[in-house]
């Protein structure tokens, strides 16, 4: 028998918006949709991540997550 392993879609809000995805982590997530989190602020579940450590939390069925660029300027 052959039990091939597939990773299970969930769905999440990012940006305000629905997704679907099948990435572990938050950065894993993150680097799916091409950004940089080191040149932004992560907002998941209500709270700022801070720190690689952070990033590599587990994405959870029904997490919100927004992402802030950060912009400077003179």
């Amino acid at each position: 028998m052959d039990f091939a392993f597939k990773e299970k879609k969930m769905n999440i809000r990012y940006q305000g918006s629905n997704a679907e995805t099948d990435a572990p982590t938050v950065a894993a997530f993150l680097e799916s949709q091409g950004v940089l989190a080191a040149e932004s602020v992560v907002e998941y579940r209500g709270e700022v991540l801070q720190g690689s450590a952070s990033l590599a939390a587990p994405l959870e069925e029904g997490a919100e997550l927004n992402v802030f660029r950060i912009v400077a300027g003179g």
